[in-house]
């Protein structure tokens, strides 16, 4: 009876064992996966704001590396529902407390601020992050020319008496 009773211990360790190490893989998995959709989406921010400035893409070394790592990336519906549950499961606290998309949004505003004057960052050897703070300001840097790209605005305070 008493062999048995190890041979119960000793399996559960490994099967314990087993299942950590799958823990840690799929982890790994989730990651590279959350990091790719993360890069996908620096990468439209940074696209959209180097065109809609008139810059070509191709100018950013960076960028072109980060397009070519998720090129190949094939996301569906099922697997962003499986990797948000795999960490809900799995999710750890801040030891500080404090959320870290604040910590990200903080430090993006702290780059972005020095972009604001119009200035441009060195496309050819700017970090992702560096070129996505520029991106998320450059909507804050509107032309001051209407863009009939956005239609037609029509004059109300012409309507309603305010202006002659």
């Amino acid at each position: 009876m008493r062999a048995r009773q190890k041979m119960r211990a000793s399996h559960k360790k490994r099967i314990g064992r087993l299942i950590a190490a799958l823990d840690t893989a799929d982890s790994h998995q989730v990651d590279r996966r959350c990091t790719l959709r993360f890069e996908a989406m620096l990468c439209a921010d940074i696209r959209a704001a180097m065109e809609w400035r008139g810059i070509d893409p191709a100018a950013s070394r960076v960028l072109r590396n980060a397009e070519a790592r998720v090129a190949g990336f094939v996301d569906s519906p099922e697997l962003q529902a499986a990797d948000q549950a795999f960490r809900a499961a799995h999710r750890e606290q801040p030891q500080d407390g404090r959320d870290p998309w604040q910590r990200v949004e903080d430090g993006l505003e702290r780059a972005g601020r020095h972009y604001l004057d119009g200035s441009l960052p060195a496309f050819l050897v700017a970090s992702l992050t560096e070129l996505w703070a520029w991106a998320l300001v450059q909507p804050r840097l509107l032309p001051m020319s209407p863009d009939a790209g956005y239609g037609v605005s029509v004059n109300t305070s012409l309507v309603r008496g305010i202006v002659e």
